[in-house]
């Protein structure tokens, strides 16, 4: 029988051991949200919104740090009240936006998608994070085959892109019109491994272009669950 002798290292070298990996393991950080296609009102600025909201909400939590290290080329960083009130207060803001204009009105006459950043609060422990954008059709003819065929196929890519499960009922069926409206929860896998409930407005108009929201939700959730 071969026995063999083990060398016993001392408890304090053991916690060294194990603690020197974690010391070293430093968070990393964000990169700078980069918009891959022409942010045009159809599928491409669509995806545009997805991989933002992915970067921005999806990936981790919201920290104090994350607004600078997300922020696009041409893009800027202003206090949600001015971006949505038009003024600003004397207190540390409780929200930032990733903008283009600094203004969520000409935000969306531009079609700039901005995306909304609200810091930890004891309601929100992993912060709050949503993405808005609005822009007229860029179609003089067709419009109504690419609004009909945006609304068709929304759901599928939503699914598909950021690997979401519906958790709302859809719609029974689908009638061409000049008018679609798309409201939608969603469970989408997000930071720490877990679910995070999406919420998801879409709304597409004849005569006005194409409106989109999504809103992440706190805390996690799991798909069909609460």
């Amino acid at each position: 029988m071969i026995t063999r002798k083990f060398r016993w290292l001392p408890v304090r070298m053991v916690y060294l051991a194990i603690a020197i990996p974690l010391l070293s393991a430093q968070p990393a950080s964000a990169e700078p949200i980069a918009f891959a296609y022409k942010n045009w009102s159809d599928l491409r600025g669509i995806l545009n919104v997805f991989d933002a909201f992915k970067q921005a909400c999806l990936a981790q939590p919201v920290t104090k740090e994350l607004p600078r290290e997300l922020l696009p080329e041409g893009y800027q960083i202003v206090s949600s009240s001015l971006h949505g009130l038009g003024f600003d207060s004397d207190a540390e803001p409780k929200a930032v936006v990733l903008s283009v204009t600094g203004d969520e009105v000409k935000d969306f006459e531009r079609g700039e998608p901005f995306i909304r950043l609200g810091f930890p609060a004891e309601a929100a422990p992993n912060g709050e994070c949503d993405a808005g954008w609005k822009r007229a059709w860029d179609y003089d003819d067709g419009v109504q085959g690419v609004m009909t065929g945006t609304a068709a196929i929304f759901d599928s890519w939503m699914s598909f892109h950021l690997k979401a499960v519906r958790v709302s009922r859809p719609d029974d069926s689908f009638v061409v019109g000049k008018v679609y409206g798309n409201v939608s929860e969603w469970a989408v896998p997000c930071f720490g491994g877990a679910w995070c409930r999406v919420s998801v407005l879409l709304d597409l108009r004849l005569d006005e272009g194409i409106y989109l929201t999504m809103k992440r939700g706190d805390p996690p959730t799991a798909p069909g669950g609460g």
